[in-house]
């Protein structure tokens, strides 16, 4: 019984040894802090520096490209390089194209099209 009264007695000391300990530095950093804006304010430069207002980044915008019939090889073979340039290299990205029924397109003609985009790359 006595181990276990030494044992809680070591863990409440050890917690309240810490505490303070965390405390002091507390007190430490803001009278460093405020002994560093004081000496700045007296050489007449800022403390620190103005932050501008973040500017947020522009949204991509997502279009959902109906199906057509009119979509022509070349088109296709525009679309996938632009594509190729646009997607990060050496990165999975995952892109779907429409079945050929759909498109009007062979899939002959699909696959060239694919292949030129990513040989474009």
């Amino acid at each position: 019984m006595n181990n276990l009264a030494v044992g809680i007695e070591l863990l409440f000391t050890g917690m309240l040894t810490t505490f303070l300990v965390l405390v002091f530095l507390l007190f430490l950093m803001k009278a460093t802090s405020a002994l560093i804006n004081k000496q700045s304010a007296l050489d007449g430069e800022p403390a620190a520096p103005e932050m501008k207002p973040a500017t947020p980044a522009p949204r991509a915008e997502t279009v959902a490209a109906v199906p057509s019939e009119d979509l022509a090889t070349d088109e296709l073979v525009a679309i996938m390089t632009a594509l190729g340039m646009v997607l990060p290299a050496n990165h999975k990205a995952v892109v779907r194209v429409a079945p050929p029924s759909t498109t009007g397109v062979g899939e002959e003609e699909l696959v060239a099209a694919i292949v030129g985009a990513m040989a474009a790359r």
